[in-house]
């Protein structure tokens, strides 16, 4: 009986990393890890910091996150990844939207929806994650050792 499940959970387990390793798949866990470690990052942020000088760590934040998703994409999903702009695209603002909606859960009392922060994070998250491809691509290229 332990065989049984033993087997099926290498059968489990083997159809999640077939799953991940689709382009769709890398998609899905770039967009994930990216939209975890912003909420996880504006949390314990949420525990140092004042909530209007929380809103000043958003866009470091945002930044942070969306250089590794684009250097996770461009690390598993390889340099001829499909539709790589539009992608990045869809992160990035999944990521804007994450972390504005969190911090305006963590301190409702603030209004953090101003044009010129909101812009400032756009342009930073994007930005960044194409930086992050940027430096996936150069890690890529570099000899390995053997």
């Amino acid at each position: 009986m332990l065989d049984f499940y033993m087997d099926s959970a290498r059968v489990a387990l083997e159809n999640v990393k077939k799953a991940f390793s689709t382009p769709f798949g890398i998609f899905i866990y770039a967009l994930v890890t990216g939209m975890v470690g912003v909420v996880l990052l504006l949390f314990f942020f949420s525990m140092i910091f004042s909530g209007s000088s929380l809103a000043m760590t958003l866009p470091p934040i945002l930044a942070f996150n969306g250089a590794s998703c684009g250097y996770g994409i461009v690390d598993k999903g390889g340099e001829d990844f499909p539709r790589l702009t539009v992608a990045l695209g869809v992160i990035s603002l999944m990521l804007l939207v994450t972390g504005y909606v969190v911090l305006g859960l963590l301190v409702p009392w603030e209004s953090f929806i101003s044009t010129i922060r909101l812009l400032i994070s756009g342009f930073l998250v994007v930005s960044f994650s194409y930086f992050g491809t940027w430096i996936a691509r150069k890690n890529k290229s570099l000899p390995k050792e053997s």
